[in-house]
């Protein structure tokens, strides 16, 4: 790999390097400059000291007996991961090459037709996921975010680009880097062989790579990088540092604050009922990524009362018969025995709409879709279904039951790595709302509809960096009392 302009840059360092053989600076390296900088007599000196190594001062952190250089110090995956390395690659594509590299330039038209298609997917997203995501064609300038930045790599490149008909090889390098960003920020255990193909792919991106080249490394020794990104770092420091309020023994405050912190950590693993932030729609994510597989933490429950009207009588009949079939009910009987409803809360707090809740009280942003975990007919696998929820129904009796009508997604397929298909709408099918595992947002194409998953590093943020998004968008707990029986 040659780097940029080294000449004018960093004329004192190598023009080329090999990628599998690279000047990894060791901790004894590390303290030589530290006992350096320390011995300098002048700022000039230590600037260039500075300049040279990229090490300005003796960090407090390396009074800690744990202290390894240079696995102790944490990555900024926002920063790295997104604001760094998305934006330039979306730079790359649109004004730092120029149209003869045809390969790997983005033509104007087709750069304004991505953003206009970034700007139209805000309908089909849920705000739980995050706030609005901007044009980039238009706003790439107005200080984009990094929450916006990520739901362009995790969400929108591929989809939109799939069907825009990008250079299919660009596409192609994109999921290696892609797949990399989503293996690092997901929490889950790894095997070597995992790490080293995720080095291999990292090898291929020579951007930040000095950088990117400890990605392995950190998840080698900590795990994801999400237990020990730079960003939880300075928050958690933030929020301990608040609460210290002792000036005699402000380290013994500081080790009981995190002692009560890990010990009511532990107890909302133990106990998930017990955890506060799970009590409605909220950036925590939906807690789905335990090996466990999909941990039911509180009842799910049905909201928005919408009783049949005479004129729906009719046009519900097809929901009815499909409820019959799979619960060997007659459907006079259940006419008599079941109520109707707009929307659901799930076990995970997320609040689900419907097509029948849509067309009663409209909103700007629809979030009807859902992905859910069924056993297969010999009970001993589970698979996963897509839907998109027409109404919801309770059927009284011994056994109370909460039953989602949806129609289901159907001709899955996963080109690039995502998953896409088509709308049955001929087809009615009945899940229980219990076996729903989250809400998801939809990007509509011409020919296929791709699902969008909530990435698990955006519980990471906090509400205004997710745009301050309003996560229920006015539905509240208060729409179980609306009853439109009239």
């Amino acid at each position: 790999m040659n780097p940029p302009e080294n000449d004018e840059y960093n004329p004192q360092r190598p023009p080329s390097y090999n990628l599998l053989q690279l000047p990894m600076r060791n901790e004894e390296d590390y303290w030589k400059i530290i006992k350096a900088l320390g011995a300098s007599h002048s700022k000039a000196q230590r600037a260039k000291i500075t300049k040279d190594t990229g090490i300005s001062r003796l960090p407090l952190c390396a009074a800690s007996k744990a202290f390894v250089h240079p696995t102790f110090f944490p990555l900024d995956p926002f920063h790295l991961f997104y604001k760094n390395c998305m934006a330039y690659i979306w730079d790359l594509w649109t004004t730092i090459t120029n149209p003869a590299e045809t390969a790997l330039h983005l033509p104007i038209d087709k750069a304004r037709q991505f953003g206009e298609a970034v700007s139209a997917a805000m309908k089909t997203l849920p705000p739980a996921f995050c706030g609005t995501v901007r044009d980039p064609f238009l706003k790439r300038q107005s200080q984009y975010k990094v929450y916006e930045w990520m739901a362009l790599l995790h969400w929108y490149v591929l989809p939109i680009g799939m069907e825009l008909g990008f250079d299919p090889a660009v596409l192609e390098n994109f999921l290696h880097f892609a797949s990399a960003i989503e293996f690092s920020m997901t929490v889950a255990s790894r095997s070597d062989l995992e790490i080293g193909d995720l080095h291999a792919k990292i090898r291929r991106v020579r951007l930040c790579i000095f950088q990117l080249i400890h990605v392995p490394i950190h998840m080698k020794w900590n795990g994801s990088i999400r237990t020990g990104s730079q960003a939880t770092v300075e928050r958690t420091i933030g929020e301990v540092g608040h609460k210290i309020r002792s000036k005699k023994a402000p380290f013994a405050h500081l080790a009981n604050i995190i002692t009560e912190k890990e010990l009511l950590r532990i107890l909302t693993i133990i106990y998930p009922v017990l955890s506060l932030d799970l009590c409605d729609n909220d950036n925590s994510g939906s807690r789905l990524d335990t090996a466990a597989g999909y941990p039911s933490v509180r009842k799910s429950q049905v909201v928005q009362h919408l009783a049949i009207r005479r004129c729906d009588v009719e046009s519900t009949q097809d929901e009815f018969e499909a409820i019959s079939k799979a619960t060997n009910i007659y459907v006079a009987e259940l006419r008599e025995m079941s109520d109707r409803w707009g929307k659901a809360r799930l076990t995970n707090g997320r609040l689900l709409r419907s097509k029948l809740s849509d067309s009663r009280s409209p909103n700007a942003c629809s979030y009807r879709w859902f992905e859910a975990r069924l056993e297969s007919s010999q009970g001993t696998m589970k698979t996963t279904v897509f839907g998109e929820v027409i109404a919801f129904y309770t059927l009284e009796g011994p056994t109370k039951r909460s039953l989602a009508v949806y129609n289901p997604l159907t001709e899955v397929t996963q080109p690039l790595g995502q998953t896409r298909g088509k709308w049955d709408r001929s087809l009615l099918r009945i899940v229980d709302i219990s076996l729903i595992v989250d809400i998801v947002g939809i990007w509509e194409a011409k020919d296929y509809v791709y699902i969008l998953r909530k990435h698990p590093a955006l519980a990471m943020l906090s509400a205004e960096e997710l745009g301050n998004a309003e996560h229920d968008s006015g539905d509240s707990e208060e729409d179980s009392d609306m009853d439109d029986d009239h």
